[in-house]
């Protein structure tokens, strides 16, 4: 089990490589042999050619040979002649039949000679010259001939001088007195001697190159085993996946070594029983899984895919994807499936994550796409609910003034809270010193909680300054005051500090520097790690209906964001909660607070205001409150109207606009409309700005911006402090193109 040894399957794959490989080595082999063979037989057919012709070629010259020693001298020449030039136009005859068929040949040529040489000459001299050649005969055939009727042709060899020993012994009987009988008797034991130390040899030749073959081939396999082994070893040390491979005929299986290294089970512990595979599956999942498996196998398909939940063998729990490819034999039936199965947690993790950041920017362009419009209306509800609250002299009616003013409110504060969780609301940022901040709202904390509940603001000395809109940020520390008191109704500590930090580039995915935190801390009863995952949402609440509308740690989120700080949250349920914002320190000197005048705004003027809504409603609102203040009033319904108002000669003091309207938006309007006069000041209104006079989500620098809904007094504070300001008007940059 395990990488410390070669996977079965891969040495049975590289074992049958190293075999055709063998074999292939052994054929290069036999080709070598073969060449050499061919050259053995052209030689031996040469030779005999050659000796036929010195038997032919006196009898020819007429040296008064008998005929029949011709005619067989002729014969043997044909017949060596034409299987030389055989050979030599044909190479592959020499070693497929020629040397067999040459052996036989020689067989009969050698006693053929002899024979006619003796019938002569009664001498055992002159046979001598044949009788020789048998000896390299038996070595020729027995290293040339290795398949053409190997062994009978074997048996002919070895007994080849027997017809001219029976012919000699044959001719003597009667003559007692000839000695060639027992020259023969000598050189057939000889011979008979030599053919058994010849095949002694070669058979112990052959052994011994069978055995170097097979030690040869034993330890190049060895090599390639080694080779794959090691292989193996370093893809199973590469690779998080772990590795398994199934034999489903004997129900084994392999694994390797990620099971202990990352899962934590010990193959060596678990056997080799596929049972084991049950045991770290999550119980919820088990019978889908195992369920899913035995139906592909079933169903004679050859991929098995299957996520589920792995229980390590430390309690842990991790989403694992399992892959399988099902091996089958030649009837269809399953023998055999590997796999790898790999750990998707953090995958998922992050697929959730970008789910959730899709669902939340998809929340931000919905409500950037009916905030203008809701606000629009909530504007002439707001004017005339006060108006009507104002001028009404039954106390029903004026009651009921207010409530209509009091729901148009919240509805605009629920509006703002979902463009602040959107990162869309309009922030005017400016320095802010924290610990003053929340000196100063501590009042209003403390009317805010229970009396059971102690209460600890720890603003220390020497804090940074910050650069955030001030007023978000109060109420983004009251909403988590709030959550705080909800989190304990008996009662319980709460508390609020701010300080110093430095944080790496790596902490919290924001830039290395300085930072100050805002902490929020209660001993209530915590949330668990679900519900921290989700508390951002909007609308994601955990209290009773008609307790909460699940906007107020959305809006703190966004607003954060949009200051390019962070926000964590950190509880368990029974210890309380801890809610710390992130915001960037502030470089540079500290800023001087500007004295503030008790002398009261004058809320009415004389001025000329050209007034740009292209809501008719809106627009007919706002023209009767600024007559109703005294101004003067030019009202257009289009920024292309509006200009030509100015092309015609008219001049005004300020330029009262919307900024997003069809055509030329608000901030085209005042880059225009400053050109043809420079001292007209400016000033927008809006219940979404889309970035048309913001940089970066801030509001640029020099732009005044009265947002919707709006009350009469805001409304003419707002044109009195523009007109009062300062300088010309600044008009809004121009929309950057992506």
């Amino acid at each position: 089990m395990g990488m410390t040894s070669a996977h079965p399957t891969t040495c049975g794959i590289w074992k049958k490589k190293a075999q055709l490989q063998m074999v292939s080595i052994r054929n290069l082999r036999g080709d070598r042999n073969r060449r050499q063979d061919r050259t053995a037989v052209l030689i031996a057919l040469a030779l005999a050619f050659v000796g036929t012709m010195a038997m032919l070629v006196p009898a020819l010259g007429g040296g008064g040979q008998p005929p029949v020693q011709v005619w067989i001298g002729g014969l043997l020449a044909a017949i060596t002649g034409g299987m030389l030039i055989l050979v030599c136009f044909n190479r592959t005859l020499a070693t497929e039949r020629t040397t067999g068929l040459l052996s036989v040949y020689f067989v009969a040529h050698l006693n053929a000679g002899a024979m006619l040489a003796y019938a002569a000459t009664p001498d055992v001299v002159h046979i001598l010259p044949y009788i020789f050649w048998f000896f390299p005969l038996v070595l020729f055939h027995r290293f040339t001939n290795t398949g053409f009727f190997q062994r009978p042709i074997g048996v002919l060899v070895s007994l080849s001088p027997v017809p001219i020993a029976l012919f000699v012994t044959g001719t003597g009987l009667g003559q007692p007195g000839i000695p060639g009988i027992g020259a023969i008797v000598t050189f057939m034991a000889c011979f008979l001697a030599f053919v058994m130390l010849v095949e002694f040899y070669a058979r112990r030749r052959d052994e011994e190159v069978w055995f170097a073959t097979f030690a040869e081939e034993a330890e190049r396999t060895a090599d390639l085993l080694r080779l794959s082994d090691e292989r193996f070893r370093l893809i199973g040390l590469a690779t998080n996946d772990m590795v398994w491979d199934a034999d489903l005929k004997s129900g084994k299986i392999w694994w390797n070594d990620v099971l202990l290294n990352i899962y934590g089970y010990d193959p060596n512990d678990l056997g080799t029983d596929m049972t084991a595979w049950d045991r770290w599956i999550h119980p919820d999942d088990r019978d889908r899984v195992t369920t899913g498996l035995q139906s592909v196998i079933d169903s004679g398909a050859s991929n098995w895919t299957s996520e589920y939940r792995l229980v390590c063998a430390d309690g842990r729990i991790v989403e694992v994807v399992d892959r399988g490819l099902i091996l089958r034999d030649a009837e269809g039936q399953p023998i055999r499936m590997i796999g790898s199965t790999a750990d998707v947690t953090e995958l998922r993790n992050l697929e959730k994550k970008l789910m959730h950041a899709q669902k939340l920017e998809a929340v931000g362009q919905l409500t950037g796409g009916i905030a203008h419009d809701f606000n629009n209306l909530l504007t002439i509800i707001v004017g005339n609910a006060e108006s009507l609250a104002s001028i009404g002299s039954d106390p029903k009616l004026r009651r009921l003034a207010e409530i209509t003013l009091q729901a148009a409110e919240r509805a605009a504060t629920l509006t703002s809270r979902l463009l602040s969780f959107s990162r869309r609301q309009v922030l005017s940022p400016q320095p802010v010193d924290p610990g003053r901040l929340l000196t100063g709202i501590e009042g209003l904390i403390r009317r805010t909680i229970n009396e059971s509940i102690a209460i600890r603001i720890d603003a220390g000395s020497g804090l940074s300054q910050i650069e955030v809109d001030q007023s978000q940020l109060e109420n983004a520390v009251l909403n988590l005051v709030i959550n705080a008191r909800d989190a304990m109704p008996d009662g319980g500590r709460l508390t609020i500090d701010a300080s110093n930090v430095t944080l790496d580039e790596d902490d919290l995915h924001l830039m290395a520097g300085s930072y100050v935190t805002i902490t929020v801390s209660d001993t209530g009863c915590g949330m668990p790690q679900d519900v921290i995952e989700r508390a951002f949402e909007p609308f994601f609440t955990t209290k009773g209906v008609g307790m909460g509308s699940g906007l107020g740690l959305s809006m703190v989120w966004g607003f954060v964001q949009q200051s390019k700080g962070h926000v964590q949250i950190r509880s368990k349920p029974g210890d309380g909660t801890s809610v710390k914002l992130f915001f960037p320190a502030r470089t540079g000197h500290a800023a001087v607070e500007a004295p503030k005048s008790d002398d009261p705004v004058p809320l009415t003027g004389s001025e000329r205001i050209l007034v740009v809504e292209d809501d008719g409603m809106v627009r007919k609102y706002v023209v009767t409150q600024l007559v109703s203040l005294g101004y003067q009033v030019v009202d257009r319904e289009s920024a292309e109207l509006a200009l030509a108002v100015m092309e015609g000669g008219e001049s005004f003091d300020l330029l009262f606009t919307d900024v997003v309207m069809p055509g030329m938006n608000g901030g085209e309007l005042a880059a225009e409309a400053l050109l043809r006069q420079p001292d007209l000041k400016v000033l927008f209104t809006s219940g979404y700005t889309e970035d048309v006079i913001l940089h970066k989500g801030r509001l640029a620098e020099g732009v005044s911006l009265l947002t919707k809904p709006y009350r009469r007094a805001d409304l003419a504070l707002a044109i009195r402090q523009t007109l009062d300001a300062p300088g010309p008007g600044v008009a809004a940059r121009r929309p950057e193109v992506p």
